[in-house]
């Protein structure tokens, strides 16, 4: 059964970190589909007497029969300037790309004379992202990401207008990191700001591969982890999260510095302005991301158990539980 959880209202912040979904399109029973029947019924249900489903009969939970897509004030929802909770959500993911940026890029520099071994940039990544999940997941969600903007845009977890407000917000964010490093690093240790450049003997089409597989990991460990139909995801998701950028940063760090974010790579080219092969940290993310997305919410995600009802003047009844 579907909630009627709407996208405006500050209420986004009741939900635990990473679970803060914001759905595009509401799907609910139609009225004249909707009243009550003196049956016990497993689970929540309202069917109609004066049009009961036939014995035997299964409705999808896809069916128009059964639900209806209200998508027309959720494709882009300017009523959400209405409430705090938007600038809150804003606020927290304008902060949380800032402090990610700066971290991320500053932890390799060259800052004192003894060299910075790639592990500390990958453990500096993971523990960043899983502490702002938990500082700042309230309220926005925390995807200090376009690229996990998109991939719940795609899911349908998120309309457009917010996802265009995060993304502002989230390139607003890295630039500032961008711009406050440039002002606390030494002239002789600036280099190119920590940005992701794609390493020599690197060809595009390879740079391209590596961006799409480590992003398509870290969106698709975001969609498991903020699934409601699952309840065998044990421990910290914050950490889950944090685990798998580590793992992104170790394996796709040697070949692209290991982006998986288009705004953490935006923010020192648009600083130090050089984009040589930038779109490639657009393209292959973005790509990763919408298919992280489609795989798991079109072909692995678990299904919602199928309701039985039993009605004493029919025999059993089937009916998905949407």
């Amino acid at each position: 059964m579907t909630d009627n959880f709407a996208p405006s209202p500050s209420a986004d912040s009741h939900t635990t970190p990473m679970e803060i979904q914001i759905p595009l399109i509401q799907s609910s029973l139609s009225p004249e589909h909707s009243i009550n029947n003196n049956a016990p019924v497993s689970g929540t249900s309202n069917i109609s007497k004066e049009n009961p489903l036939l014995p035997g009969e299964r409705i999808p939970g896809n069916s128009k029969k059964s639900k209806i897509l209200k998508a027309s004030n959720k494709l882009f929802d300017v009523s959400q300037i209405k409430t705090l909770g938007f600038y809150q959500a804003l606020l927290s993911e304008f902060l949380g790309t800032l402090i990610l940026t700066l971290i991320c890029t500053s932890t390799g520099l060259p800052i004192t004379s003894k060299p910075v071994p790639d592990i500390n940039g990958a453990l500096a990544s993971g523990l960043i992202v899983a502490t702002i999940i938990v500082g700042f997941g309230h309220t926005s969600g925390a995807h200090i990401n376009p690229a996990v903007t998109v991939t719940l845009l795609v899911s349908s977890d998120i309309d457009y207008f917010r996802a265009l407000c995060y993304i502002g917000v989230q390139l607003l964010g890295a630039f500032s990191a961008s711009s406050l490093l440039r002002f606390l690093t030494p002239l002789n240790a600036r280099e190119h700001l920590g940005m992701t450049m794609i390493t020599d003997g690197v060809s595009l089409t390879q740079a391209f591969i590596v961006e799409f597989v480590i992003t398509f990991l870290l969106c698709y460990t975001v969609h498991a982890i903020s699934d409601k139909q699952r309840n065998d995801i044990g421990g910290s998701k914050a950490l889950a999260a944090g685990f798998i950028v580590t793992v992104g940063c170790l394996f796709g760090g040697p070949y692209t510095g290991a982006s998986m974010n288009p705004a953490r790579s935006f923010g020192p080219a648009a600083v130090m302005n050089i984009w040589k092969d930038y779109w490639i940290y657009w393209l292959g993310p973005l790509a990763g991301s919408i298919t992280a997305s489609l795989i798991y919410t079109r072909i692995l995600k678990k299904q919602p158990p199928t309701i039985i009802v039993h009605n004493e003047s029919t025999p059993l009844i089937h009916r998905s539980n949407i």
